[in-house]
């Protein structure tokens, strides 16, 4: 059982049951679903394949639905204008004549947002301007490079404070559909502050939902709100594409090291995104690079490693899913397990820290083939998980919530039970599963942890080394 889980993408390469069911079998523990340009209708459709796809799987499959956030894009303009370094341009409130160089945009934002001797960016930083005028209707601008403007095309403002919501109404009904849908994550993009992240839960708790909210950090300003995101989010995705135009490319690996060891000290889950296999999309085999890329992310501790085109629209989506859980299981068993500072984590609940501190280190002073963390939450098992164990931890619930929710965390795999009553209730599940999962063997030992007495909420207060019966 692999450690490091893989979030892949759903679209046109992996629309039926039979192909979702292939992906998990190589390797997927979840399903991303990109909202940007899915009606509600689609949206509804695209999570009926994927429970149909993982009916089956060994265990529970997790459902993110991807919120896209405001886009700011170019104007759908007839034709393309060529740009040459140093010609101006100008970016209107307007309607688009190509043939004098001025380009409407889909968003008044855009140029309320800009000021003189700030910059923008077209087509993921292709092309770059910056403001030689602005007025209220307009501004001008001096292109950095060559290049060609293309209708629709994506802009992005990396030294200016945008005047826009991050939440927009398409993202609100796309929420509304995520609790209708039963999803388990809600990735919000735009995130700038923790206050962003908060609307978001206050949208979802008013429509009754559940869903827990991943921050994608692609912008400027998140990285200098870090902090604040980190506490108030459930997670967090390096959105490397975005982020890399925001921010100059060369800071990205130091800036996804920073985050990763952020979301370890603040227990959170943190997932690595972009273009991690992306020649997959069109070759079979992956570059010597993008192995590199994806090992980097496991030498890292990540929870989670994401495919985005390779499977949503690339010709070979099973073997890309194959290819990262190759990767990620040759690189695990090299890893080994890091030195943990215990006093490195924000969370400071003495008996239950004490406890996954010492289940985790288990493995050195007794050979152990699993984890079982009893958990109505299952924050008994994302603590353990967060402190890297060598051994899979398996969660069992009685809660359908949880379940699923728990498949983008390392090392944690949830199984579905009755509430236990007793200590010899747990044992009786413990063997059960082992047997049904071919998790432990009679004879070997696993570790059982938990909160008693049971059937309350009691935080996770004990761990016991148990001996399968022969």
């Amino acid at each position: 059982m692999k450690r490091t889980k893989i979030l892949a993408t759903y679209g046109p390469s992996i629309s039926t049951p039979d192909k979702i069911a292939r992906l998990i079998a190589a390797g997927a523990n979840a399903f991303r679903v990109n909202c940007s340009h899915s009606t509600t209708k689609e949206l509804y459709a695209a999570t009926e394949v994927i429970r149909k796809g993982s009916a089956k799987a060994r265990f529970p499959v997790g459902l993110l639905f991807d919120i896209s956030g405001p886009k700011l894009r170019l104007d759908r303009f007839e034709g393309e204008v060529e740009i040459k370094a140093g010609e101006t341009i100008i970016l209107t409130k307007e309607r688009s004549v190509p043939t004098d160089r001025m380009i409407g945009v889909n968003n008044e934002a855009v140029i309320d947002s800009l000021k003189k001797g700030e910059r923008f960016y077209v087509d993921d930083g292709n092309i770059r301007f910056e403001i030689t005028k602005a007025e209220k209707t307009r501004v001008t601008a001096r292109a950095l490079n060559d290049g060609v403007l293309l209708p629709s095309k994506g802009i992005n403002l990396p030294d200016s404070d945008i005047k826009i919501p991050t939440i927009s109404a398409k993202d609100k009904e796309d929420i509304a559909a995520a609790v209708k849908a039963g999803a388990d994550y809600v990735a919000l993009s735009f995130v700038r502050t923790g206050d962003d992240v908060l609307e978001a839960k206050k949208i979802i708790k008013r429509l009754g939902g559940e869903q827990r909210v991943i921050a994608k950090l692609e912008k400027r300003e998140a990285i200098s709100s870090l902090e604040s995101i980190m506490l108030v989010s459930d997670g967090v995705m390096v959105a490397r594409g975005d982020l890399g135009v925001e921010l100059p490319y060369e800071d990205l690996p130091r800036l996804q090291k920073k985050i990763i060891k952020l979301s370890n000290y603040h227990h959170k889950p943190v997932s690595v995104a972009t273009q991690m296999l992306e020649s997959m999309r069109f070759s079979p085999r992956a570059t010597r690079a993008e192995v590199n890329d994806v090992a980097s992310a496991v030498f890292d501790y990540v929870d989670c490693v994401m495919l985005s085109a390779e499977t949503a629209s690339g010709k070979y989506p099973c073997e890309a899913v194959e290819t990262m859980t190759t990767i990620i299981k040759a690189n695990e068993t090299a890893n080994g397990r890091p030195a943990l500072h215990i006093d490195n984590h924000f969370l400071k609940l003495e008996i239950p820290i004490a406890i996954a501190e010492a289940v985790s280190h288990s493995r050195e002073r007794c050979q152990s083939e699993a984890i079982f963390a009893f958990t109505t939450s299952g924050f008994t098992a994302q603590m353990i998980s967060n402190l890297y164990p060598s051994q899979p931890v398996i969660a069992l619930t009685p809660l359908d919530r949880v379940l699923s929710q728990l498949s983008i965390f390392r090392s944690v795999y949830a199984v579905k039970i009755t509430q236990p009553e007793s200590f010899e209730d747990m044992t009786r599940i413990v063997g059960r599963v082992c047997r049904e999962y071919k998790i432990a063997t009679p004879g070997d030992v696993v570790i059982v942890t938990g909160g008693a007495p049971f059937g309350s909420t009691a935080p996770t207060n004990f761990m016991m080394f148990h001996k399968l019966e022969k």
